[in-house]
């Protein structure tokens, strides 16, 4: 496999893992944001405050979904991942099927 390739398969994991590691860190981020507004203001964390983060949150998760998406295939050239659920053994391009259990 061309070294192309093996660049692509691995800014593919990298941006993968960045996906579900900011998916998977909203509970403890939210638990953060309000346990720490607690201990400071003593008073709950307003809805607003909760929401407004929740929002800034979503938003970046949607950006790095779209940034996955957007990789050009080393071989055809064309946007590979259609989305970023799935496991590395299981990747190919859309397009033309290079796949990541070739490497």
């Amino acid at each position: 496999m061309s070294t192309d390739a093996l660049d692509f398969w691995g800014q593919v994991r990298r941006q993968r893992n960045h996906f579900f590691l900011w998916w998977f860190g909203w509970p403890v981020v939210g638990m953060v944001v309000a346990i720490g507004y607690e201990s400071m203001v003593k008073t709950e964390a307003p809805n607003w405050l909760m929401v407004g983060l929740f929002c800034v949150w979503s938003a970046v998760w949607v950006l790095l979904a779209r940034r996955i998406a957007q990789l050009r295939c080393p071989r055809c050239d064309h946007a590979a991942i259609g989305h970023p659920y799935f496991f590395m053994r299981h990747a190919r391009c859309r397009h033309c099927g290079l796949s990541y259990a070739a490497v």
